[in-house]
């Protein structure tokens, strides 16, 4: 089963926000997370991918965990979670807030930015990738919250360098389609990514994306994304795989970060979310297609996570 498509069939790119920003040294600016960018560019979404691509000119990187990279000319940076970041040509000086250079919403075209002291250039294609709300994603929770991938680099991919080139072309393109063509590009170029995080982290002792080659994290995921409405059980699923329940139960949790009944219930919920936004079947209906018994115990289950019930949280999204 291409688990990989399975769960990014679930994740619904809403658009695609792109940000040209020009840069002169000597810059040094910090990017808010996700959710205080969301409420300075009055975005509904509430999940926001968060990348950029170096055009032109050389810059660094530096993260909340402590990383510091050097960019070039086609390089990618990806923060899954939207966390909060530092760019600049030097990263040993004050910073400025995005947010105060940025123009105030509503943004129609997407803004040009011009920041720093009149020095050498860096232009960046600032990305922000709006996502529906993932309530309980187990595998893209789990993703690496920094990825940085050099597109220009040799040995490359060549749907991905073209992909860039065209992205980078786009961003100053004001056609009529431009930004629908846009969201379509960062899309590709998102999934090529992941594809190749998945090819790079096969040998990753912790990583969502290694745990799909897995030989043995692999096959329960085959069976939960097969058959999410199975009443699956650790002894059973050990029992198939012929492993014991602690060595299965191990292996999980240090590939994805919760153990395997855990990732089935998120999962289910995630699923039922989708149900619940885009059908108009009944709670129990919703319920019984994701593997509960009673509309009670899904409810339940929903609330824990969620922090409502799944019909007061359609009413919600559907108001």
């Amino acid at each position: 089963m291409d688990i990989l498509s399975e769960v990014l069939r679930t994740v619904r790119f809403a658009s695609a926000l792109d940000l040209r920003a020009e840069f002169s040294a000597p810059w040094t600016v910090e990017t808010e997370s996700c959710h205080e960018f969301s409420e300075v560019g009055q975005l509904g979404a509430k999940q926001i991918v968060q990348f950029h691509i170096i055009a032109e000119g050389h810059c660094w990187v530096q993260t909340t965990q402590g990383i510091r990279q050097a960019l070039s000319p086609g390089d990618i940076i990806i923060f899954s979670h939207g966390d909060s970041h530092i760019l600049g040509d030097c990263l040993d000086r004050p910073t400025t807030p995005m947010t105060e250079i940025l123009p105030e919403p509503p943004w129609e075209p997407p803004p040009f930015l011009a920041h720093g002291g009149g020095g050498e250039i860096t232009r960046i294609v600032c990305g922000f990738l709006e996502c529906e709300e993932l309530i309980a994603h187990p595998f893209l929770k789990a993703l690496p919250a920094f990825m940085h991938v050099p597109a220009f680099a040799e040995p490359t991919v060549p749907l991905l360098e073209t992909g860039v080139r065209h992205i980078i072309q786009e961003a100053d393109c004001t056609q009529p389609g431009s930004l629908c063509l846009l969201t379509r590009l960062i899309e590709m170029m998102f999934i090529e990514i992941l594809r190749g995080q998945l090819q790079a982290q096969a040998t990753s002792q912790s990583s969502s994306l290694a745990a799909l080659n897995d030989p043995i994290v692999g096959q329960v995921l085959t069976r939960f994304h097969s058959d999410p409405a199975y009443p699956w059980t650790v002894p059973e699923l050990a029992s198939q795989i012929n492993l014991s329940r602690s060595a299965l139960a191990q292996r999980f949790t240090q590939l994805l970060g919760h153990p395997p009944m855990q990732y089935l219930t998120q999962w289910r919920l995630q699923l039922a979310s989708q149900y619940l936004q885009n059908s108009n079947a009944g709670i129990a209906k919703i319920a019984t297609q994701v593997g509960y018994e009673s509309e009670a115990a899904f409810n339940r289950a929903f609330k824990r996570y969620v922090g409502m019930p799944p019909g007061t949280w359609r009413n919600r999204k559907s108001a």
